[in-house]
């Protein structure tokens, strides 16, 4: 997966164990659950769908590259939050879906569509300061109105969003 300013992605956190995935009948697995923390110890899993994390790395702090994939967005109203928190209904079990509240930092991709539909159609890539890091938001988005839906007409930098009902991929962890 490429992601435009991958190199800007960086979250702190210690990879906490790694998830073995269950076994085929074919004898192979499916894809390791990686189970992160925050240095205020809220974990959350990733599913390690590209094999981009050295299993070796367990129980070791690092940055993790993230990139928060077919959210739903939000513009945040007063007062801003800035974190991941657990979705809901995650009580008892490591969340894979947790909220990410923060502040827009870039957004290198902005396609806005309406064409000949009743309802508009948005793709974008953009970087969200989270407080303790900065992750990756790529997102598609059809509604009536993208700018009802979302809050804006138009995302930019400052902007304080909510975004939730995310899949992660990892990029990478160092």
């Amino acid at each position: 997966m490429i992601f435009p300013l991958a190199d800007s992605l960086s979250l702190p956190c210690r990879l906490v164990r790694v998830v073995p995935g269950a076994l085929h009948a074919d004898g192979r697995r499916y894809l390791p659950t990686l189970v992160f923390a925050l240095a205020g110890g809220f974990e959350f899993g990733v599913v390690d769908r590209h094999h981009r994390v050295d299993v070796q790395h367990e129980e070791r702090e690092g940055f993790a590259q993230l990139v928060f994939l077919l959210s739903t967005l939000h513009l945040q109203t007063l007062p801003y939050q800035q974190g991941l928190q657990a979705e809901t209904g995650s009580t008892g079990r490591i969340t894979m879906r947790p909220l990410a509240f923060g502040q827009v930092t870039a957004v290198p991709t902005w396609e806005l569509k309406r064409d000949h539909l009743p309802y508009e159609t948005l793709y974008t890539e953009l970087l969200l300061d989270i407080g303790v890091g900065l992750v990756g938001v790529r997102t598609n988005a059809t509604a009536p109105s993208i700018a009802a839906a979302i809050g804006t007409a138009r995302l930019a930098p400052g902007d304080w969003l909510a975004v939730e009902r995310s899949r992660i991929d990892i990029l990478g962890f160092a």
